[in-house]
């Protein structure tokens, strides 16, 4: 279980978003870092080591979190249960980049 909103940050690492054609539909940046604290879910342009402007915050209360597999990718759905709005991030399986906690954190 993750405590403070600060350390729950840190602790779910990053979510690296994936293809580019994905994230130009999206209109999310092509790399993004992804934090999860007890309340809010983060997300951070950028990479782990830099992560720039706060391009979302959404409240985990009456957020749904769902897991699809692609080849080589986990794609996160966070999904509003009250107005169906959805945020599909896409996240690389290699351990480095915590997607796997962030997913587990979530789900």
């Amino acid at each position: 279980m993750i405590g403070s909103p600060a350390g729950g940050i840190g602790a779910a690492g990053g979510y690296v978003a994936g293809t580019r054609a994905h994230d130009a539909a999206t209109g999310l940046p092509e790399r993004m870092v992804v934090g999860v604290s007890e309340t809010t879910v983060y997300g951070f342009a950028g990479n782990r080591a830099h992560p720039q402007a706060l391009v979302f915050r959404v409240p985990r209360e009456g957020l749904e979190a769902k897991v699809h597999q692609r080849v080589n990718v986990r794609v996160l759905e966070l999904i509003d249960t009250e107005s169906s709005s959805r945020i599909e991030l896409e996240g690389m399986r290699l351990p480095i980049t915590h997607s796997k906690d962030v997913i587990q954190e979530l789900t």
